[in-house]
This record gives structure tokens, sequence and C-alpha cells, in this order.
């Protein structure tokens, strides 16, 4: 798992008033809940973009578009909270996006009108981004992350699985335009959670006795590989359901495939938690990553209903289950303990990026080429974070790091 960062210092002067516990109860599921809040639709983004198409009429190819340009916010905005965030308020901050966000919903409610949709998708986007980094640093920097990490995936999981499960009969019984409004509501009754953050803390460098610093080229090969491997999960996620309505299978049964693929998702976080320290890292890391270029591999053609659930499981799971130890050995490739910044903004970069690349491999004649490039994406990035582990392994074996 990724290390913990330390403890926040709140500041001192009138907005320490309010002094927060951030390892208490309420603290850490108000991060929690606004977490969830930040990924409400990336997380049903395969069934998004299937009702993009049938309740809308776009393409598929503008359907997996216009959710990019959702993530494409989302990526944004991840970036500017890793580089300037740290010495904002907090509180101001996550009001500012969950006020965002629920605007962007509000200005979706007309739904399918060109441009205007495309901005305010955008901006509920920039909105996510904002609340996804802070929920995402706030559980990082609790003493038990772990275990708080583990509670904030299978919140967010369970969410998504029963979303995408019921999401097909929501929309034919309300419609998009509900969906909208319900996000948007959601989003600001989660201002209610304010006054459980911290307004800030302050990041001082970690012991890390794994740590060894290695050259900035390899910090930058190794975020190549956290790039790529994101890349290729925003192609995946974004045409999952594409894919099996694709060969036939009904909207509901692909709904009722990714709904187990979320739960077994579920599976896979915990692993990553319940396994840390007891697997070795690398090796966990080239089996989440092949594997996953292996469940892809069985959706390519027309797979059945029985080779369609393993494939988007096997995906989902090992997703959930390889990324901890992905953002955890590359933390370990750098003293300084600023790689995992550095390593969340690829992931949303990629993330965001994901469903861009894969909306221009659609040409209406199937997915091959999507699901070929997400294959092509596991194994580079495999190759790229390879070079970086070797080295890390070869300085851990000169020398144990010392103090």
């Amino acid at each position: 798992m990724p290390k913990p960062l330390p403890t926040p210092s709140l500041p001192t002067g009138s907005g320490s008033r309010a002094q927060v516990d951030v390892n208490g109860w309420p603290a850490i599921l108000g991060a929690v809940l606004l977490g969830t809040i930040g990924v409400l639709l990336f997380i049903i983004q395969p069934g998004i973009v299937q009702a993009y198409v049938t309740h809308l009429g776009l393409t598929e190819a503008v359907a997996v578009n216009l959710a990019g340009i959702e993530m494409l916010g989302v990526a944004l905005a991840t970036i500017f909270m890793a580089i300037r965030g740290v010495g904002f308020d907090w509180r101001h901050v996550v009001a500012a996006g969950l006020i965002t966000a629920a605007a962007g919903d509000f200005g979706s409610l007309g739904g399918g009108h060109g441009v205007s949709f495309y901005g305010a998708r955008f901006i509920a986007g920039l909105g996510e981004g904002t609340i996804i980094s802070i929920s995402f640093t706030f559980v990082g920097v609790t003493v038990r992350a772990e275990r708080n990490v583990a509670l904030y995936l299978s919140l967010l999981l369970t969410y998504g699985a029963f979303g995408l499960w019921y999401l097909p009969l929501f929309l034919s019984a309300f419609g998009l335009g509900a969906m909208f409004a319900g996000f948007g509501g959601l989003s600001l009754l989660a201002l209610l959670t304010l006054p459980l953050l911290p307004r800030a803390y302050s990041a001082e460098a970690m012991a890390n006795p794994e740590a060894r610093q290695l050259p900035r080229s390899l910090l930058v090969v190794a975020l190549g590989g956290v790039l790529a491997y994101n890349i290729a999960q925003g192609i995946a996620w974004a045409v999952l359901f594409l894919v099996g309505t694709g060969a036939g299978l009904a909207e509901q049964s692909v709904a009722d495939a990714l709904f187990l693929s979320q739960i077994l998702a579920v599976g896979g976080a915990l692993a990553s938690v319940f396994l840390a320290g007891r697997i070795h890292r690398n090796a966990a890391i080239a089996f989440g990553i092949l594997a996953g270029a292996g469940s892809i591999a069985l959706l390519v053609g027309r797979p059945g209903m029985a080779l369609f659930v393993v494939g988007v499981c096997g995906f989902n799971a090992l997703w959930n289950f390889v990324l901890p130890f992905i953002l955890g050995r590359v933390c370990d490739f750098d003293e300084s303990g600023q790689m995992m910044s550095y390593a969340i903004a690829m992931q949303m970069i990629g993330l965001g990026s994901g469903p861009l690349i894969a909306a221009q491999l659609l040409d209406g004649t199937g997915y091959r080429a999507a699901e070929l490039v997400c294959i092509a994406l596991f194994i580079v990035s495999y190759g790229l974070l390879l070079l970086p582990i070797r080295r890390h392994a070869a300085l851990r074996s000169r020398a144990p790091r010392l103090g």
C-alpha cells in the first residue's frame, strides 16, 4: 500500500479554533463520503457511456469522447491540486469543488445540446477532481491509512456495483436529467461534511526503509509506466459496456456482469491491504498488470456471456488489487516522499485521456482496435516499471538504507 503521509498539523491562529481529530471516526467517514461523491459518475462510467448512446442518440465515439471531456476536467483539477493544493485551506477548496461539481451537474439537465453540454460535463469534472484530490490525501494522512483506504474503496466500489446494476432501470424510469439532478443535490448535501475536514497539513519527509533514490531519468520512466497503465484502464473502463452490448448481450445482462465485477473489485482492494507485506510487491505488480491484460484479451471479438463475465470481473478485481502495489513501489524510488503526488497526477491524466483515445479508435465496426491498444499499453506499462524496479532492487541488495 502507499506509505501514509504524516499526521496533519493544523494552522495556528483563528483557524485553529475548530480542531479536528483526523483519526477520529467522524473525520474519516467524512473523507470517505467526500471521496465517494467525487467519483459518483466515474465509477459507473461504462453505464453512463451506454446511456449517452441510448438516451441521447449519440454515436459510440461521441459518447466515449464526452466521458473523456469530463475526465479531462478531473485530471486538470488533480494536477493543479498536486502542485499547488497544499497551500490552500482544505475546507474552502472542497466547498469550491462541491459547488463546481453541482453547477456542472445542474448545467447538464438539458442534455445533448452540443457545446453547452460538453462544457457542463467539463465543469463537473473540475469539481470532481478537486474533491477526489483532497479526500484521497486526507485518507492517506491518517494513522491507520491502510484500513481507511480499504474502507474508502469498499464504499465507492459497493456504490459502483449497485449503481451499474440499477442504472439501466433508473434511466428508463426517470431519464438522464434525474440522474444529473441527483448527483448535483448530493454534492450540495456533502457541504455538511466541511466541519469534519482539517484546514490543511504540512508534509514532511517520511522514514521509508525501502526507499532508494533513483536517477531523475528513471523516475520519469516510472511515472511513464503509471501513465501508460492508467491510460489502458481509462480506455477499457470507457468501452466495457459497449463491448458487451456490441457482442449481442442485453443491457441489463451487461449491467449484471459489471455489478458482479464491482463486488469482486472490493475483494481485490481488500486483498491488496491484507496481503501487503505478505507477498513480494514486484511479483504482485507483474501478476496484476499482465493478468489484467489477459482479462481484456478475453473480450476481443464477440465474447459470450460467460467469457464476458470472466473478462470484466478479472479486469476490475485486478485493477483494484494491483494499483496500491504500483503506487507503493513508485514511492520507493524517491527518498523525498514527493513521488506519490506525481503518481496520482499521472493516474488522473491516464484515466482522463483514456476515453479520449478510445473515442478515436471506434469506427462503428467494433472494439478490437481499442482493446488491442489497451492490451499493448498494459504490456508497455509493465516494461517501463520494470526498469526502475530492477535498479531499485539492485540498490537495496547493495547496501541497506541507514537511519
